[in-house]
């Protein structure tokens, strides 16, 4: 009966399905996607404001074994950029690891306006989360905020959850959205007591060689240190160097109140070297790339970002940062080829922002400049709203360009969003140093291709981001509504991305290919799917094809 029901095409069918399960391999059987055979590890570098030209800027005062390895034995893109309008850390985290932009994975600022708790969010905070091994408010952190899963995530699932993904960085930000949601774990420095620590959301308690590493108190040994440069200071760049020029010197016991202010030393190039000797100890105890899939490592180097906003751009600080970076990721690329050679793990390093040309540069070069105040800028329209349509709370906040209004008054006063949005974008384009604005209006029922409107509607998301959405004019500095702080604005796109190791090679690839597009690199050089919202494409010139 069997043997005849053979000729119906449909038992056939299944028949042949069934012997293809019994003879061939079974992990296609068993729903696992196939993987080819990948590196042992890969390893995800991220610096944190690393301008595209630092390499070659400081390519004379580099070792031959850092940057310039990754240069000259990987791939280079000369033309990487995001596509999105203002750089902030999390959401270049967010982009470099989805595969997608603001406007898909939520991430749209470091903080933003929640309409529903009426208060400021924080990319990474979750009050369901607990700390281990740290602080208790430092460990309330998770990726529940991120709308997408990561490239770490897509190999987790692909390999049935055998591949292990691990992220660590001195920012919970930076850990958090780059480890993604089936992160093994994250980890970041708390800064009340000098330990990593990670959240609940990854472990239930922190292993063991995290508590002997944090027991050495590596933070306490830097920070009886004095930081004074590398180089002789006429070594270091800059157009205001001159021969009367004075190398730094900061003494931080001596600069600390308190021997428990361990967030001195994220200001530090020390914190990128506390980061660089956490993640090798990881590799060791973890022993990742020692089962037989691919692992993943991601590691944010957050001591630039830190030193580029308290120093300044181009500054003999933040330079001697690079040259010790240097020397760290020349040590980290030492261990790798010692403990796996350079053929089993692949790497790249990229930013999570562009950073603009600091004032000094901009002065010199006569463009003209200005600072904007946000606060009497808000000032002065809830004065024109309250003139045009009465007394009333018309706004619920400012934050990164955006303007929030208060929606459920202005439904009680019948008033069309779309009218209220352009009145308050027409007069805020009045202001000297605002180079102009879009409306949420405008940006839900349009597809912008290029231009300044596509970039800001790269990074809006309808859910978070404000009505109206401004942005300055080239070298016009932001009054911080905190800490009245002035803040140079980068809408710069322009960041560094190398690929080395494992199936690379030397070559340099100019066209301009976007941050999008390194997760699905990624997920195609490992066989895996790439994130489902990713919006990148994978860069043929780097696949061989």
């Amino acid at each position: 009966m069997f043997i005849k029901n053979l000729f119906n095409p449909f038992v056939k069918v299944a028949f042949l399905c069934f012997l293809s399960c019994s003879l061939f391999t079974r992990p296609i059987c068993a729903g696992t996607f196939p993987l080819s055979p990948g590196p042992d590890l890969v390893v995800g570098i991220v610096v944190d404001k690393m301008r595209y030209d630092y390499i070659t800027r400081m390519w004379n005062m580099f070792g031959d074994d850092g940057f310039k390895r990754l240069v000259t034995e990987g791939s280079t893109f000369n033309n990487l950029r995001y596509d999105y309008l203002i750089n902030q850390s999390s959401p270049g985290y967010a982009t470099i690891f989805t595969g997608a932009n603001p406007s898909s994975h939520g991430i749209i600022a470091d903080h933003w306006y929640d309409r529903g708790k009426n208060d400021i969010r924080s990319a990474t905070v979750d009050q369901d989360a607990a700390a281990i091994g740290g602080s208790f408010v430092n460990g309330r952190r998770s990726p529940s905020g991120m709308l997408n899963s990561t490239v770490g995530d897509e190999l987790r699932k692909a390999s049935n959850f055998k591949s292990r993904v691990y992220s660590v960085a001195m920012n919970d930000g930076a850990a958090v959205l780059s480890g993604g949601f089936s992160a093994n774990a994250a980890w970041w420095f708390d800064d009340t007591n000098g330990l990593w620590m990670s959240s609940s959301f990854y472990l239930d308690s922190l292993p063991e060689w995290v508590t002997e590493f944090n027991s050495v108190r590596l933070p306490d040994t830097y920070l009886d240190r004095t930081w004074e440069p590398l180089l002789e200071a006429s070594s270091y760049f800059g157009i205001n160097k001159g021969k009367d020029d004075q190398p730094f010197s900061y003494n931080f016991k001596r600069l600390s109140r308190r021997k428990e202010d361990y967030g001195l030393i994220r200001a530090t190039p020390y914190s990128n070297t506390i980061t660089k000797d956490f993640a090798i100890s990881l590799i060791i105890n973890e022993k990742l790339g020692a089962g037989s899939h691919t692992d993943m490592l991601n590691i944010g180097f957050s001591a630039t970002g830190e030193i580029d906003s308290q120093y300044g751009t181009f500054s003999p600080e933040l330079q001697d940062a690079y040259l010790r970076l240097d020397e760290d990721i020349a040590y980290f690329l030492d261990f790798l080829d010692r403990h796996y050679g350079k053929s089993q793990v692949l790497v790249f390093l990229t930013s999570d922002s562009a950073v603009s040309y600091p004032s000094s540069y901009n002065e010199y070069a006569r463009i003209p400049g200005g600072t904007f105040s946000p606060a009497m800028a808000i000032s002065l329209l809830r004065s024109y709203l309250n003139i045009f349509y009465g007394p009333g709370d018309w706004i619920s906040h400012y934050n990164a360009g955006m303007i929030y209004l208060n929606h459920k008054f202005i439904e009680d006063n019948n008033i069309p969003f779309s009218e209220i949005q352009g009145r308050v974008s027409r007069f805020l384009n009045q202001f000297t140093g605002i180079a102009g604005s879009v409306t949420d209006d405008v940006l839900s029922r349009n597809y912008f291709r290029d231009g300044i409107s596509a970039r800001i509607q790269a990074g809006y998301h309808p859910m978070r981001s404000g009505d109206v959405m401004i942005y300055l004019q080239q070298g016009w500095y932001e009054r911080s509504f905190i800490d009245d702080q002035l803040k140079l604005i980068s809408y710069d796109q322009h960041v560094p991305l190398v690929f080395y190791g494992w199936n690379t090679e030397n070559k340099s690839i100019n066209r301009k290919v976007s941050v999008t597009d390194i997760a699905p690199t990624i997920s195609r050089l490992l066989n895996i799917p790439a994130p489902p919202f990713a919006t990148g494409e994978p860069v043929m010139e780097l696949l061989g094809e």
